[in-house]
């Protein structure tokens, strides 16, 4: 009995191994498979990339190069510009300005023509387009002109400003309005260049949305202060506060 049941034994474990071999070698047989698809050049499903990976840019992508700004517009030169005053006026840097245009030189020409954005400004119901800065210059030339007045004659300032700019008897931009010759006193004593108060800007937006008290006033002039016998004879619209707004 003992001798047999040693016998049934030793049958067990030969099975035994000759089933752990034909494992073995299925094994090897799928793993050298795997290994012969990725050698031949198989599609290998790929893993998703996260939401931290960088994508590889496209031949066409590397190609496009895209404009500092959507929109531009070309403006040309004019006695008295510089690029501080037309970057200004379109809500850049001079630096931005030089790059935009492939400038070296910080000296311009009357009649150069300049690309410059319109992306930064924004045009306003009274019929003008204007920038942040320039907003500022009108408020400017509100709170040095009109600073004490009341309120709706601040207002009316603002307008008379924005009727210049309209109308074709001056200058078509803001700038060439507030620094055209004898115009504006304030640029000659350099209370311009004061910061204007809330009160002022408040004004320069409400005349920028179309409010005006003139009436379509052209000129402002305070009758007890000025003898300009030019003044003095131009027809009157309104007069508010110390100020005589005429056509």
């Amino acid at each position: 009995m003992i001798g047999q049941s040693y016998q049934k034994k030793e049958k067990i474990v030969t099975l035994s191994y000759l089933s752990l071999a034909v494992l073995l070698l299925f094994q090897a047989a799928m793993i050298g498979g795997m290994t012969s698809a990725v050698s031949q050049g198989e599609e290998v499903p790929e893993v998703a990339p996260t939401e931290t990976s960088t994508p590889v840019p496209s031949e066409n992508a590397r190609q496009t190069v895209q404009a500092p700004h959507k929109y531009v517009t070309v403006y040309q030169a004019q006695q008295g510009d510089s690029l501080y005053w037309i970057a200004a006026t379109y809500g850049i840097s001079v630096q931005e300005l030089k790059e935009l245009n492939h400038l070296d030189a910080d000296t311009i020409r009357v009649g150069q023509r300049f690309v410059v954005p319109l992306t930064l400004v924004k045009y306003y119901p009274a019929g003008v387009a204007l920038s942040a800065q320039e907003v500022e210059w009108l408020a400017q030339m509100i709170h040095a002109e009109a600073r004490g007045e009341p309120y709706v004659g601040q207002v009316a300032v603002g307008a008379v400003i924005i009727n210049r700019i309209l109308s074709t008897q001056f200058p078509e931009t803001l700038r060439g309005v507030l620094f055209q010759r004898n115009a504006f006193q304030p640029v000659q004593n350099g209370s311009f260049n004061l910061a204007p108060n809330e009160s002022a800007r408040k004004a320069a937006l409400e005349a920028l949305n179309g409010v005006d008290p003139t009436g379509g006033a052209l000129f402002f002039f305070n009758p007890r202060q000025s003898s300009d016998g030019f003044m003095h004879s131009r027809p009157a619209k309104v007069t508010i506060g110390s100020h005589r707004f005429t056509t």
